[in-house]
């Protein structure tokens, strides 16, 4: 156990602190929290590796997904090419990287979208996402515990399957979104 030092913030006055997990991606640290009334109450947190998500588009305005297999929802799903910011990286090479790897091109622009946390009420995840196109072929192997599909769709094709509710990833609707709220009209 180790105890933390009060912060700036008075919602934040921490009493205890336990690390009950180390893991590759996360740690699990419980916190006791003494509230400005003198309540104490516990508060689970994930410390997640930053990550990146990238929405890419090629020549003929497809935007490029990839499909995998996700363990913690036992569910193959749509998303845009994401991974985790290594030690020490610059979240752009890392978005960068992960293009190449997941589906084989690499971006000649690229423009970061926005930097948000996943799930901000117990997790430290931190995601920035980007928008790449002018796109060329470059590809690295991928990491050997990913089986990935790569799939490009028109954006009204995309917008079908999110009315649909074939698209789940949050990544990929703020994305769109952003998207869609900025490319020229026809």
């Amino acid at each position: 156990m180790f105890v933390l030092s009060d912060s700036k913030n008075q919602l934040r006055n921490i009493v205890r602190s336990d690390c009950k997990y180390k893991g590759r991606i996360i740690d699990l640290r419980v916190d006791t929290v003494k509230f400005p009334s003198g309540s104490e109450k516990v508060r689970e947190v994930v410390l997640h590796k930053s990550a990146v998500g990238i929405l890419p588009v090629n020549d003929r305005g497809e935007i490029i997904l990839v499909r995998q297999y996700r363990h913690a929802i036992d569910e193959d799903i749509y998303e845009i090419p994401a991974g985790l910011v290594e030690e020490g990286e610059d979240p752009r090479e890392t978005a960068v990287r992960e293009m190449q790897e997941e589906i084989g091109y690499r971006p000649g622009h690229m423009e970061e979208i926005a930097e948000f946390y996943s799930s901000p009420g117990f997790c430290t995840e931190k995601i920035t996402v980007y928008y790449a196109d002018e796109l060329t072929s470059s590809k690295l192997p991928e990491d050997e515990d990913e089986y990935i599909k790569v799939f490009a769709f028109a954006p009204e094709e995309l917008e079908k399957m999110i009315a649909e509710k074939k698209i789940k990833d949050g990544k990929i609707l703020m994305a769109f979104y952003w998207y869609m709220a900025r490319r020229p009209q026809k």
